[in-house]
């Protein structure tokens, strides 16, 4: 076959081009630090890579849900507990009460403050967290107990909220007025609790502590079940940190570039443009000019 001078010229260029087009790719992998810039660059690994960072967006969702989990469910600890204090309270005067010593007086005092503890029961049982009702299910928007006569009917909603804070695992977040406070016509209900130890220390009567005690009974039980929740959400938790750490792992070997290497390949590619280029300088024929001088 015969070879033309154009064949030349042309051969060396694309030689050219394709020596400087990898020395531009070994560059470009070693100034972003990433080795896969389009799909062309690895199929498989960019499938691969964009399962991972899909992967790795799910579980940042996870932990956004379990911190709104974890703020829901210590607000209604730290509320809960403040609800047993007064509850404790309640108790300390009901035992007071009955003090047969006591004058009308006094026993109108204690029936004073038990009254004053009722108010304290409802502004906890109308707690609020970022703005939402902390006791009311799904209407948030709206207190549980509008007025503090409103435990006589069943004014709040109990619906369960839930949030998925891990592949497959979903946790409720709130407490519900009907398990806190109880239903309105039940005895051991809160504000019928404090309504009735103030009625019987009006009256001079005996308070019976029974359903002052069911009442704490059941605070101590909600309690200890926001408690276990709030475990499983830290548990989860730490699932899906560890599961970000192995998959950044993994993302980092599918893209990151390796330096020491990525280094040596760029200077042994800067080495063969220049050696193309010294070789094409030699092949292309001299022009008229030179011949010339």
């Amino acid at each position: 076959m015969r070879i033309s001078q154009q064949m030349l010229h042309q051969n060396s260029l694309r030689h050219m081009n394709q020596n400087l087009s990898r020395m531009e790719k070994t560059n470009l992998d070693l100034s972003t630090g990433k080795k896969l810039h389009k799909p062309s660059d690895d199929p498989n690994g960019v499938s691969k890579a964009m399962n991972l960072k899909s992967a790795l967006t799910a579980n940042k969702q996870y932990e956004r849900n379990a911190d709104e989990a974890n703020l829901w469910l210590s607000e209604a600890d730290q509320t809960i507990n403040g609800m047993v204090e007064v509850m404790q309270r309640v108790r300390e005067l009901a035992v007071q009460g009955n003090n047969g010593a006591l004058s009308d007086q006094d026993r109108n005092m204690i029936a004073s403050e038990t009254e004053a503890l009722h108010e304290q029961i409802h502004q906890f049982a109308n707690a609020k967290v970022n703005g939402q009702y902390l006791f009311n299910g799904s209407n948030t928007k709206n207190p549980p107990f509008p007025t503090s006569g409103a435990y006589t009917e069943s004014t709040f909603n109990t619906d369960q909220r839930k949030f998925t804070i891990g592949e497959g695992a979903a946790v409720n977040i709130n407490v519900t007025a009907d398990k806190l406070i109880g239903n309105a016509n039940e005895n051991d209900n809160l504000f019928n609790v404090l309504n009735s130890v103030a009625a019987a220390l009006k009256a001079g009567e005996t308070v019976s502590l029974d359903h002052i005690d069911q009442g704490m009974e059941r605070l101590l039980t909600t309690a200890a079940e926001v408690g276990a929740r709030q475990n499983r959400v830290e548990a989860i938790t730490n699932r899906v940190q560890d599961s970000n750490v192995a998959l950044q792992t993994m993302l980092s070997q599918i893209e990151d570039v390796n330096y020491a290497e990525t280094i040596t390949k760029l200077k042994s590619e800067e080495s063969i443009y220049q050696a193309s280029l010294s070789a094409t300088a030699k092949i292309i024929q001299p022009t008229l000019m030179d011949f010339l001088r």
